[in-house]
């Protein structure tokens, strides 16, 4: 790492400028050439400079696991599906038998890969299963500890298979006792998604927690638990502090269905996070199906942002079973969101900027970061003129910078 003075030459929304940095801050902007001299300098050569990444929904401990589970489930005489059920079931029963170094290094190298494309914190789902109990917090804060001076992780205690599975609710109860952050939920799993609800979010009071849950992972309207989210989030005082994930009912509602459940969700100031590669690889036709003209089953990130809600774009799964497809870019995964929903207009190609940059942060409870006087000076530049054309053409990284400090350059 290289603590830098300044970045030289940043192409940046109002027009090029030097940034000046202290004490891992940006202090000041400049036109380029008219500031002082500085000792460690960075040039932008006038490439575009954004805050970094930030991915509000991510799985450390399931990804890179894509070829040793291949593998355990062709010596079975199985093979994958794109199918959510098979792939819960199949990552529960097979991660003992992987052996925690395999998950440990798929885990890692999820970091490495967030890094070098732009991301400097991170959500991550650390997932609860009575197979292996508390041992994934464990390899959480140790991956945490070890990447401190290159990302942020927050990490999510997440109970994959419900809990009406015996012990998980104890370990649910027990991984916030140990120190996660964020209560997570994934009511769709369970019989009785009310009561599911219902522990999540009187864990969450009792801890001072926010919430983050799997919710709606279905094309099915009238199963959306939209109604019931919102009704707990209002009873317990969690304006601004619950977030959903997936949710692609929202794809499948008629258009007056999902106005009233985008209003729904905005005024009980719930966070809306997306992810194109994986909702469009499990989602959106019968397991069976013969008609291959499938549904765009992707929450409608433009209709919810304008409808008030914060949106985000994340990663989700890399390389396993949920996802084979993904490289860890979120500059990439707005890329893919740009194509499905058609962000024509700059307006909405700033919407999904931000919901990889700013929006993000936000959900996390971040301090402002970005090339702005006062942020905090995580920062990506990218192979670009501007941050337009970095999302439409999904810029490669040339470089990336942590707390004033150039961390990745490629």
């Amino acid at each position: 790492m290289t603590a830098l003075d300044a970045i030289l030459d940043a192409s940046l929304p109002g027009g090029p400028a030097d940034l000046f940095l202290e004490g891992g801050q940006v202090v000041r902007a400049a036109a380029p050439g008219a500031g002082p001299a500085a000792p460690a300098t960075f040039d932008a050569a006038g490439r575009a400079v954004l805050p970094a990444f930030t991915d509000a929904h991510v799985h450390l401990d399931k990804a890179f696991l894509l070829e040793p589970i291949a593998r355990e489930l062709a010596a079975e005489g199985a093979e994958l599906t794109a199918d959510l059920g098979d792939a819960i079931a199949a990552v529960a029963r097979l991660r003992p038998r992987l052996g925690p170094e395999v998950v440990a290094t798929g885990a890692q190298r999820a970091v490495d890969t967030l890094v070098r494309n732009g991301t400097l914190a991170a959500r991550a789902m650390v997932e609860l299963d009575p197979a292996v109990g508390l041992d994934l917090m464990d390899l959480h804060a140790d991956l945490a500890a070890r990447n401190a001076d290159r990302i942020s992780l927050q990490t999510v205690a997440f109970p994959q298979r419900g809990l009406e599975l015996g012990g998980n609710r104890e370990l649910l109860k027990g991984a916030m006792a140990s120190g996660a952050n964020v209560v997570g939920g994934c009511p769709y799993v369970d019989a009785d998604p009310a009561a599911h609800l219902d522990y999540v979010f009187d864990l969450a009071e009792a801890h001072d927690a926010p919430v983050d849950l799997h919710l709606d992972f279905s094309d099915d309207p009238d199963a959306s638990l939209i109604g019931l989210v919102a009704e707990r989030t209002r009873a317990h005082g969690m304006h601004g502090r619950v977030a959903i994930g997936h949710v692609t009912t929202l794809a499948a509602m008629t258009p007056e269905q999902a106005d009233r459940a985008f209003d729904t969700l905005a005024d009980a100031g719930i966070a809306l996070a997306v992810m194109p590669a994986t909702d469009l690889y499990l989602t959106g036709r019968p397991r069976e199906a013969t008609n291959w003209h499938a549904t765009r089953p992707v929450a409608p990130i433009l209709r919810a942002a304008h409808a008030g809600m914060a949106v985000a774009i994340t990663n989700n799964n890399l390389c396993n079973p949920f996802a084979p497809y993904g490289n860890g870019s979120q500059l990439q995964a707005a890329w893919l969101a740009g194509l499905l929903f058609r962000a024509v207009s700059a307006a909405d190609r700033a919407i999904l900027l931000d919901a990889i940059t700013v929006n993000p942060a936000a959900i996390l409870g971040l301090p402002t970061h970005g090339p702005t006087p006062g942020s905090r000076a995580d920062l990506v530049v990218l192979e670009a003129a501007s941050a337009d054309e970095a999302l439409l053409q999904s810029a490669p990284v040339a470089a990336v910078i942590r707390s004033g400090s150039l961390l990745d350059r490629t």
